[in-house]
Parts: C-alpha cells; structure tokens; sequence
C-alpha cells in the first residue's frame, strides 16, 4: 500500500507512508482508511505570522500528535468542496460539509475524517496573534461559526478568497491580507458562552487603529460605529484612546490623510475626485481644503511635487534602467 497512490506535498511526490510522515512533521498523524485511499495534495505558505494550507485529500483521519503540536497557532479550516466528519469529547458526527468553518485547537485532542475527495484552506493563526486583539487563545471545543450568519459568511469568503491568491499575489500583498483576516477572526472565534477576557487599554488602542484602517473609505465611520464593533460605549472608547494621547475623529482624519497622501504618489489629475471618495471625504473640496491644512499644499500640486521629484531623481542617476527611462520620455525627433 505504501507504494501505490501518489501524495503531493509543494510539489514534491511522495508514497503514503512518505506523506504520513511529513505529516506528522507539523504535528498531525494521519492514517489511511482501508481498503480505500486515495491521492493527496498540500500546498503550504508562510505568510507573515500565519500560515495558508490549500488541501486536497480522500479517505483519511487525522487526530493531534500528544507533545509533538507546537502549541503556538490555532486552525482555522473551510471546507471548499466534499465533507469532513469532527470528533471530539465523544461527540461523533459533528459535519462539517461545503462552506462551513471549523477553528480547531490542536492542544485538545480530536477525531477529522473524510471519505470522498474533500478539499479544503486552512489557516494556522498564532494565539498570540489573537490574544493581542483581546480574544481567548484556546479552545478546549472545535468552534464551529454558523454559517447562517452574514458576518460568518464574509469573513469565511475572505479566507477562501486570501488562500487561492497563494503563488499568485505578491508575498507583501498577502501579508497584508493576512492581517486583514486576524482582525477579523473574532467573527469566528468569539466565544458567546462564557465572558471575553478582559482588554488592555493597549489592546483596545490597536484594535481600534486597525479597525480604522480597515474602514478607512467607509463615509459613515464614527466614534458610535467604532465603539460598536469593538463591543463598548462610545464614551468609554472615547476615554481609552484619549489616555493613549488620541482623539478618535482626529486619528481618523489623520490616517485618511496619510492613506491619501500615500495614493497621490504617482496618481495621474483625473484620479483625484476618486481617490477623495476611497478615502472617505465628503467632497473633493472637503479633501483639498484638509489635505492642504495638513500638507500645506493642495493635493494637486503635492501630486505634481512628487512627480517633478521622481523626474530629476532620474536625470541625476546614471543606471541602465534610469537611462532607458529617460529615452523613453525624450521627444521623437
């Protein structure tokens, strides 16, 4: 049996009993169900602190190496097509068929079978990652997020969406994607049952910045819609960021601001009016009179600054790329 399915592990093949030992290299024994088997497919990415699993499998178990898990992330699974039986704490059948979502704790012993060929994008998340956003870091029971739930539902298409980008966007882009997708993991991995932990100021302070960041275009942004998601008033949002030196509307205002200076560079005049509206300014009027404040020039002439800039940047430096650069820009003659 070792010898006859093929397994694909980034690329390289390997035998049955070559895959479970792999496997068992991050800490999952798997095991064949015979007479049944079939070919295997894993493709995994490091991708800033987490790490992107697109899985292809049929007819296997696997169940958490006691002392071997290195206990410092959590999985995150959605089922893209086929079904996955869960076992834990005696409970048998718990299904979890396509686009249901599943956060497992591998510190906690469990039972994931599949029959038919069931492909799946996993994310392993580390704790500490959720704990600085003020969420419990274990889960002694699989959480399983109902996907009846439109938030459920659109945090599960962004996992599904960041995983197939995997070998195709840039390493930075889906840095950043990851942590778009830690932020929003509390959708996932809130526990309703028993009391969040308590937050830090600290933690509620990065919270909100990234909350911010998110929304950065969203034009009904405000201290009320800021506090509501973080589940508190605004008074005492209010209170919290201001011991840590921030005015909320000010902050926001700020990184409107800087996100817009950051997209003038290297925008074109007729790209303004949109980029006031992504950046969530009323108007562009309302954009070139805060924008000059801050900047003390107007958008346009910041944007031809930066191009005047980058022009001489050009004619002074003499490498091959900069002199092609500048042959293509000389007039024909």
């Amino acid at each position: 049996m070792g010898d006859r399915y093929e397994h694909i592990r980034n690329g390289t093949p390997m035998c049955c009993d070559q895959w479970i030992e792999e496997m068992s290299l991050i800490g999952l024994q798997y095991r064949f169900n015979s007479p049944h088997a079939g070919a295997s497919r894993l493709q995994d990415a490091y991708v800033g602190q987490i790490i992107i699993v697109n899985l292809d499998i049929a007819w296997q178990t696997a169940t958490p190496i006691p002392n071997r898990w290195n206990d410092g992330s959590l999985i995150v699974q959605v089922v893209r097509d086929g079904t996955r039986w869960m076992e834990q704490r005696g409970e048998q059948g718990m299904k979890c068929s396509c686009g249901d979502v599943a956060v497992v704790d591998p510190l906690y012993w469990y039972k994931a079978t599949v029959h038919a060929q069931t492909s799946m994008s996993i994310l392993r998340i580390p704790r500490s990652a959720l704990r600085e956003r003020g969420l419990h870091g274990e889960f002694p029971v699989i959480c399983c997020p109902d996907p009846a739930n439109p938030d459920v539902r659109a945090v599960r298409d962004f996992i599904l969406y960041m995983t197939s980008q995997a070998g195709k966007a840039s390493n930075a882009m889906l840095v950043q994607l990851s942590e778009q997708c830690m932020d929003l993991a509390d959708v996932l991995v809130s526990d309703r049952s028993r009391p969040a932990p308590k937050r830090s100021n600290a933690v509620t302070v990065l919270r909100a910045k990234q909350l911010i960041a998110r929304r950065i275009g969203d034009h009904d942004l405000c201290v009320a819609s800021i506090a509501a998601e973080l589940n508190m008033t605004p008074r005492n949002l209010t209170f919290v960021l201001q011991a840590g030196g921030l005015s909320p509307m000010r902050y926001v205002w700020s990184v409107r601001l800087e996100h817009a200076a950051r997209l003038l560079v290297g925008a074109s005049r007729g790209d303004i009016k949109t980029l006031a509206h992504q950046c969530g300014f009323a108007s562009p009027a309302h954009f070139a009179r805060v924008f000059k404040a801050r900047y003390d020039m107007t958008p346009r002439d910041y944007m031809e600054s930066h191009k005047t800039a980058r022009r001489d940047a050009v004619n002074r430096c003499s490498c091959a790329t900069c002199q092609a650069l500048k042959s293509r820009e000389q007039p024909n003659r």
